[in-house]
């Protein structure tokens, strides 16, 4: 007789089995030991990974309550995105990857480059409750320190995005032309917070649901055009086997969020 974790076992074979298969591209996930579906899918991370993402305190994404957020005299933010480039979307949302030198975020007085582009379908944060149906992440890292300073953007269906000039594609998931500026929304109202990433990644480049990451979300989200959205879309679909590819919403644990103070 099969004991009860033989059983559970073959269930996961079975489903890795059925699971749709992924395209082997730049980008794409090859193998992972985590998915977005079947019993390796996010609900189960937690569980899966408990002393990476179960266990943390300052796990993402969560609900930003607004009304929460608390005026501070936070270090500014700039953006100095100028290059205009074909970028690999990360569908398997890893930090290991340059796309594109030139482009920079500073805070205060430290710069933190841009590494890694990926996107979210539907948004992993929400806002009051409020789910968005894409989330854009920006992945930065301070080249002394390591330190991950992350931007996400809200997307909601809209006017086209101008900064796309390529979509991905089912036979290209991984391959965009992006103009960065069109990226970020000109209302540069955000919070700002500690956080993790999103995802188990791998074991050690970084931990999995790694925590001390900096976060910038913006409140005022961009807008893109269903088709421009379904296009994401499609490529999670090709990489994942599914168009659903975000973290539910973790605890807050009361942790602060920090608004600009204004003059």
């Amino acid at each position: 007789m099969k004991t009860a974790n033989a059983i559970a076992l073959s269930l996961a074979a079975l489903a890795l089995c059925l699971a749709p298969p992924r395209l082997n591209a730049a980008g794409c996930p090859s193998e992972p030991d985590w998915s977005y579906t079947g019993p390796r899918g996010p609900r189960n991370w937690n569980s899966l990974f408990p002393t990476q993402c179960g266990n943390g305190s300052r796990q993402s994404p969560f609900d930003i309550v607004t009304g929460s957020a608390l005026p501070a005299k936070l270090p500014p933010l700039a953006f100095h995105y100028k290059v205009a480039d074909v970028i690999v979307l990360d569908h398997d949302d890893q930090v290991q990857f340059d796309h594109g030198a030139g482009n920079f975020i500073t805070i205060g007085e430290t710069r933190y480059n841009l590494i890694n582009i990926h996107d979210h379908t539907p948004s992993e944060y929400t806002l009051n409750g409020r789910q968005f149906p894409m989330e854009i992440h920006l992945v930065h890292q301070d080249p002394n320190t390591g330190q991950l300073a992350v931007v996400g953007v809200f997307v909601e269906a809209g006017k086209p995005d101008p900064g796309v000039v390529e979509e991905p594609s089912v036979k290209q998931p991984s391959t965009v032309d992006l103009k960065l500026t069109d990226l970020i929304p000109d209302q540069k109202n955000y919070f700002r917070f500690n956080g993790s990433l999103t995802t188990p990644g791998n074991t050690t480049k970084p931990p999995r649901c790694a925590e001390g990451v900096l976060w910038t979300e913006m409140l005022t989200p961009i807008t893109m055009s269903k088709e421009q959205i379904a296009a994401f879309e499609e490529a999670s679909q090709a990489c994942w086997g599914t168009k659903v590819t975000n973290r539910p919403a973790q605890p807050a644990n009361g942790r602060f969020l920090l608004a600009p103070q204004l003059p």
